[in-house]
């Protein structure tokens, strides 16, 4: 003899599973219909009307496909080398981009760190002034020989109580230009009392002994250029270091200075830049 509470479980449980029974046969003619579809590819406009009548359609955002990222023109540092033994490719170094985009970077040269507490903030520039090392002569034209001769002149800095090597950009006699101080940030240590708004660029050399290579005068043009062109500085406002009044020195030298006078003259315009 069963009792009420069995009949309801009894009547209960039948409910349920003619509910299961028609949700699995509704689930099954859906996967048929859907596998109709894929089978037949949603090759027709039909098909395409009914899959989107039924189906709502992701709310995903489009994804574009990848594109490469392009080197700005001039921002390769070192172009591709390919071994003429081996065959094998040197990839092309990027530089750091910036004002002037193929300038390599700092941590090319050096792992030291600027000490931020003893710089100021670079403010907006309105000059350029461009100096030598006024060292002894240099000639060397390697990698390891430019970046030992800025090391060296890092350090004297240092020494000077300075936060970093003075100068923004440095260029070698092979025509490479290096990255010194962050002109985006740092103001320079590089002409006395006058380094406000003021971006300095170094040749490495004595040019009071000695003369700058072609490779080094015209890739200081290019620097030079590139600086007037970015922010907006006249070939007027382009300075040598003995050109400031009240900080007169030797610097950069008569063999330096007369070239610096000869680019001014025609405007300091480069055909490379970038």
């Amino acid at each position: 003899m069963t009792n009420d509470h069995d009949t309801i479980r009894s009547v209960g449980s039948a409910a349920l599973d003619a509910s299961v029974a028609r949700g699995t046969a509704i689930a099954r003619r859906t996967f048929v219909f859907l596998g109709a579809l894929v089978a037949a590819g949603c090759a027709t406009s039909r098909s395409q009307t009914v899959a989107s009548s039924r189906l709502p359609s992701p709310d995903w955002p489009a994804i574009p496909d990848p594109q490469p990222i392009a080197t700005p023109p001039g921002a390769v540092c070192v172009p591709e080398k390919v071994d003429p033994v081996t065959k094998q490719v040197t990839q092309a170094e990027v530089c750091y981009g910036g004002p002037v985009p193929f300038a390599r970077p700092r941590t090319m040269w050096t792992r030291g760190i600027p000490m931020r507490a003893e710089m100021d903030r670079m403010l907006r520039p309105q000059y350029v002034t461009i100096h030598h090392d006024g060292m002894t002569p240099f000639y060397g034209t390697t990698d390891a020989e430019a970046k030992a001769r800025l090391e060296l002149i890092r350090n004297g800095h240092r020494g000077k109580g300075w936060g970093d090597i003075g100068y923004h950009y440095i260029v070698d006699r092979a025509g490479n230009v290096w990255q010194g101080r962050d002109v985006l940030v740092y103001q320079g240590a590089h002409v006395r009392n006058r380094n406000e708004h003021n971006v300095g660029v170094m040749c490495l050399g004595n040019f009071v002994e000695q003369k700058p290579s072609e490779a080094q005068i015209e890739a200081l043009n290019r620097t030079v250029a590139q600086l007037c062109r970015y922010y907006r500085i006249a070939p007027k406002d382009v300075y040598t270091h003995r050109e400031w009044k009240g900080a007169q020195t030797a610097c950069p030298g008569d063999n330096l200075q007369s070239k610096v006078r000869l680019l001014r003259k025609s405007g300091f315009k480069s055909s490379a830049l970038a």
